[in-house]
């Protein structure tokens, strides 16, 4: 008969090899009674023989600097023989099986208590490899800024089934919620990854798997995630009503992660595009007023700094037809952006703002000013040409056929804009 085991959940946590822990086991009982394939077969189900299970607790426990005991490796073998551990009847013999015939109903009840105890309190992810799993999600979405989806969302998926394989496995419910919850952002984050590489599909199944591990986890600040990475990809798909929507409902989940600024902007920037100048107006100024206390935060894709908020205002008044307070938005983004540590630029952003200010200058006529803001787009690789660009360059392309006639110079920009759209898409 197989046995059940935690033991691999504990070979995570000390980033050990099966063979490692052999040595160690061989280290403590001071022989070499254990090969190295043998936890191998632990692993597939074997059960070790003598005293090599309490060995096995003994080495975790020392390195792991916690109490480790045997049926918290092997619950299945070692809760069965709870009772002859917990209350041993009077002359029993080591080593030979105890009668259990005068343990009375109550004490029988109290064994099967102190099973749930231990089996809630085991554990295969503990709090730092919970902080391990946070950090690399924060890494994955600050090298964003800076590095193509497509070299980026293989590692968000193995991050993303390490956290899989470790909700199959036990932990105590703080813990669970807390994995469910990154859970949530490792999908969101690979929802926005989909939507930037041009597949609406892949990235609607990504946010609704995101939704549901935050539901389930409770959380506030994941559900926050999902709502504004589904705000975003219903904007890019032009469903501007529905980007205004799941922002709302984003702002209904109160938590201390420094998204309120990205939600009541992408708020702002959706109402616009719809032409209602009012709602836009409001939500900037509620905007605005949260501004005036908000503390710096650092952070990738889901934490606005300066400069994206200054774009974000830009756009919206773009929106409005209010080229001049537009570009008194952009203005103040690059002073923002060139103040920022290279990986702290979002290149996406970068090119969003001068496309943006193009057709801002080009309401005024400025072409020499519009073509010096777009120039630097023209070298983007075209795995940076992620959806998002590709849509703004559409528009722009818009802008100036609105302008019948238009100076020769505008159509050298737009031959060139057909050209950069004509590249293959960032693909995975």
């Amino acid at each position: 008969m197989c046995a059940t085991t935690q033991l691999q959940g504990f070979l995570d946590r000390l980033g050990w090899s099966p063979e490692q822990l052999a040595r160690e086991i061989n280290h403590v009982r001071g022989s070499e009674g254990v090969s190295p394939k043998a936890p191998y077969h632990w692993l597939r189900g074997a059960f070790p023989r003598r005293d090599i299970p309490h060995a096995v607790a003994k080495v975790l426990s020392e390195r792991l600097g916690e109490p480790i005991d045997v049926s918290m490796i092997w619950p299945d073998r070692f809760m069965s023989s709870l009772p002859s551990r917990v209350i041993e009847p009077s002359g029993g013999t080591p080593g030979v099986s105890p009668d259990h015939s005068d343990l009375t109903p109550l004490i029988r009840d109290s064994c099967d208590s102190i099973r749930l105890a231990r089996r809630v309190s085991v554990t295969n992810m503990d709090e730092a490899a919970l902080e391990r799993v946070d950090s690399e999600l924060s890494a994955i979405s600050v090298s964003y800024f800076h590095v193509p989806p497509g070299s980026l969302i293989h590692r968000a998926v193995l991050l993303r089934d390490r956290i899989a394989t470790s909700l199959a496995g036990p932990q105590r419910p703080s813990q669970k919620r807390k994995l469910l919850s990154l859970g949530a952002r490792s999908c969101a984050l690979l929802a926005w990854m989909a939507d930037d590489l041009g597949d609406p599909r892949a990235a609607q199944n990504h946010a609704s798997a995101a939704w549901e591990l935050a539901e389930l986890a409770d959380h506030h600040e994941a559900r926050r995630w999902v709502r504004l990475t589904q705000a975003r990809q219903a904007f890019w798909m032009g469903d501007h009503m529905e980007a205004a929507q799941r922002t709302a409902e984003g702002l209904t989940y109160g938590a201390d992660d420094g998204l309120d600024a990205f939600l009541k902007l992408l708020r702002a920037r959706s109402w616009a595009a719809i032409g209602l100048e009012k709602e836009a107006q409001h939500a900037i100024s509620g905007w605005m007023d949260m501004h005036r206390d908000l503390p710096a935060r650092e952070g990738g894709l889901f934490v606005l700094q300066k400069d994206r908020q200054s774009y974000l205002v830009g756009a919206t008044y773009l929106a409005l037809n209010q080229p001049d307070r537009a570009l008194q938005e952009f203005r103040g983004f690059f002073d923002h952006f060139e103040a920022l540590a290279p990986n702290q630029r979002f290149y996406g952003v970068e090119a969003l703002t001068r496309i943006d200010a193009f057709r801002a200058h080009l309401r005024y006529g400025e072409v020499d000013e519009a073509a010096g803001a777009v120039g630097p787009v023209f070298d983007l690789k075209p795995e940076k040409l992620i959806h998002m660009i590709r849509v703004a360059l559409r528009e722009a392309l818009g802008e100036i056929g609105r302008h019948s006639g238009a100076d020769p110079r505008l159509r050298v920009l737009a031959g060139r804009m057909e050209r950069l759209l004509s590249h293959t898409p960032a693909m995975r």
